[in-house]
């Protein structure tokens, strides 16, 4: 009896140590199983992140693209025809726009005899009409005042080529506005000759009253 008492005590105490011995590797196998699991999470939110990643350097490739285009698009287009501003009521004349000016443009012959700078009667109306829109809608913007002609040589006026011309004719305009009201040191008067040519030999006789938004 006594040695079979023995022997059980000898047993539990091999049993008593398996399982404590066994219970550091259970921890390890949870802690590993835990890793594991967040690993797989931690995998999870990394190729998320990748997507979404992926998904915003396609967005920006596209919008670059697309900015791109625009870029040409703006670059290409020609100055557009306006019709519809402030002088849009002036018989005779033509207008065109930009962001950064407006050309009132009055046909040469419309102003000047072949060859002369002296106003015509009639033209003087329509100056005067260009004028009044200018002291009510742009008083305080610069006006370059343009002369251009055709590229006819000079042969029976004094002058002595086109440019000289031009530069007469620009400066016969800009006197007249500043009769009209236009200050003076708000103006300045360009001569061009033949140097800036339109699609015809009639429509590149011209003045050019040009309101500045930017110089």
């Amino acid at each position: 009896m006594a040695r079979q008492t023995r022997m059980l005590a000898g047993l539990l105490a091999v049993v008593m140590l398996l399982v404590v011995g066994c219970q550091p590797n259970r921890r390890v196998l949870e802690e590993r199983e835990a890793l594991y699991i967040q690993n797989q999470e931690l995998q999870e939110q990394l190729n998320g992140a990748r997507t979404a990643l992926e998904v915003c350097e396609r967005d920006r490739s596209n919008l670059l693209d697309e900015i791109e285009r625009l870029k040409r698009e703006l670059a290409a287009k020609p100055e557009v025809i306006v019709p519809d501003n402030a002088f849009a009521g002036i018989a005779g004349i033509e207008t065109e726009a930009t962001d950064t000016q407006i050309k009132v443009r009055v046909p040469g012959d419309v102003l000047f005899a072949s060859g002369s700078v002296e106003l015509k009667a009639d033209s003087k109306n329509t100056l005067s009409e260009i004028a009044r829109v200018i002291r009510r809608e742009y008083p305080n913007q610069l006006i370059r005042v343009e002369g251009h002609t055709d590229n006819d040589p000079i042969r029976k006026s004094e002058w002595e080529d086109n440019l000289e011309l031009s530069l007469q004719r620009s400066a016969a305009v800009h006197r007249h506005l500043q009769s009209a009201g236009l200050k003076m040191d708000r103006m300045y008067a360009a001569g061009f000759g033949e140097a800036r040519p339109a699609s015809t030999k009639e429509r590149s006789r011209r003045v050019e009253i040009v309101v500045l938004f930017a110089e």
